[in-house]
């Protein structure tokens, strides 16, 4: 019985990696998906929610960074950074999105998919371990 339970753990320990590796190689893919339909057609979104989202980043970042102890002018030099990134993601995820639904990756073989996917596994198992041992020891 008592072997029963740890291979149940076990198990639920592994599904719940996979799901995560899983999830974080799609978001990888769709991100690089989302720079190529950047690139062959522009932004996928009107201005002024990018503008949007980058201000609604800039504040999280900041409020996010002051309470972490960062003196004022560093705070919202981070918080600037940061926003940048997370629009920069959101804008790749939706074009990534829309680069999928508008037939743009029948110009992709499917060989090039699954080594994308394969290779975006190992790159998401390697940072969600460093991520975790980082949260561990801190």
């Amino acid at each position: 019985m008592e072997g029963w339970i740890i291979h149940k753990s076990l198990d639920k320990h592994f599904l719940q990696t996979m799901a995560v590796v899983v999830g974080m190689s799609f978001t990888i893919i769709t991100v690089a998906l989302g720079i190529m339909y950047l690139f062959e057609t522009g932004l996928p979104m009107p201005a002024p929610f990018i503008i949007l989202i980058f201000a609604t980043g800039f504040i999280l970042g900041n409020v996010f960074l002051e309470r972490r102890g960062a003196e004022y002018p560093w705070s919202l030099v981070g918080g600037a950074i940061a926003s940048t990134i997370l629009t920069f993601i959101i804008i790749s995820l939706t074009g990534g999105i829309l680069y999928v639904a508008t037939g743009g990756l029948s110009a992709v073989s499917l060989d090039t998919v699954i080594y994308s996917i394969s290779a975006c596994m190992i790159i998401s198992m390697v940072t969600l371990n460093l991520a975790s041992y980082k949260l561990q020891y801190t």
